[in-house]
C-alpha cells in the first residue's frame, strides 16, 4: 500500500511539473520524493502525511495553481468513490459515477465526457491515455476519509460551491409546481416548505429542508478551508 501511495504522488508532483513545462521533472519528483522523506523524520509524522503536506505547499504557489476554474468542470469517479461523486453533485458539479465499472469502460467514458477522472487506483494512472493526457486524471490516496476527500478535491480545482445537481444521478435540478408534485411529497414537509425541484434526468423530487442545509453548511466549511 505504501508503494502505490507514493507512486499516486509521484503522479501528482509530475503533473506539477508539467503545468510548468519543467524539462528535468524526473529529476524534481525524486527531489520532492527525499524532501518529503526529511519532513517525515524531523516532524515524526509518516511518510504519507508528509508527502500530502509538501504536495499542498508546493501546489499552491501562483505558478503551479490550475488555470481558473472552466465552468464546464465535470469529473468522473472511479467506483470506490461513490460518496465523492455525491458531494460533488450536491456542491453543483455535474459528476458521473457506477458501480464495479471496470477500468476500460471507466476511461472510455471519461474521455467521452472530457471529464476529468477522480481515482484512488494509481495503477490506473499509469495507463497511456492518463499518461500522455489525452485523458485529465487526479489521484486520490486510498486511505482518505470521504470528508477529507472532497476537501482535497475543492482546494485542488478551487471549487466554490454552485447550484446543486441532483445527487442521485447529477442531473439537473428544475423548479417545479408544488402543486404538481403533492402526491410525491410528505405531507408534512408539504405544509412547511413551498419550493421543489424535480432532477431532469432521473424526475427525482428535491427540497431544501433540514437534511440539504446540514450539507451546505459542510460544503461551506470544506469551502472556507480551500
Amino acid at each position: 500500500m505504501v508503494s502505490r501511495i507514493s507512486k499516486g504522488y509521484e503522479d501528482r508532483f509530475r503533473d506539477l511539473l508539467l503545468r510548468v513545462n519543467a524539462r528535468r521533472s524526473q529529476q524534481g519528483i525524486h527531489w520532492m520524493l527525499a524532501k518529503a522523506k526529511r519532513v517525515s523524520e524531523q516532524e515524526g509524522i509518516s511518510f504519507n502525511e508528509s508527502l500530502e503536506k509538501l504536495y499542498q505547499a508546493v501546489s499552491s504557489r501562483g505558478y503551479f495553481c490550475r488555470p481558473n476554474q472552466d465552468p464546464l468542470l465535470r469529473f468522473f469517479c472511479d467506483s470506490g468513490l461513490g460518496g465523492l461523486a455525491r458531494w460533488l453533485r450536491a456542491a453543483g458539479y455535474e459528476t458521473w459515477w457506477k458501480a464495479q465499472i471496470q477500468d476500460e469502460e471507466l476511461l472510455r467514458q471519461a474521455r467521452q465526457n472530457g471529464s476529468i477522472l477522480l481515482t484512488t487506483d494509481s495503477m490506473l494512472m499509469e495507463r497511456r491515455l492518463v499518461r500522455e493526457r489525452t485523458i485529465h486524471a487526479f489521484w486520490l490516496p486510498p486511505t482518505l476519509k470521504l470528508e477529507n476527500q472532497v476537501e482535497v478535491v475543492f482546494r485542488e480545482f478551487q471549487l466554490r460551491i454552485r447550484e446543486p445537481r441532483c445527487m442521485v444521478c447529477g442531473g439537473e435540478l428544475v423548479t417545479s409546481d408544488k402543486e404538481k408534485l403533492r402526491e410525491r411529497i410528505p405531507p408534512r414537509t408539504y405544509r412547511w416548505l413551498d419550493e421543489y425541484f424535480v432532477c431532469g434526468r432521473c424526475g427525482k423530487v428535491f427540497w431544501r429542508g433540514t437534511h440539504w442545509e446540514r450539507i451546505l453548511r459542510q460544503l461551506q466549511r470544506v469551502q472556507s478551508k480551500s
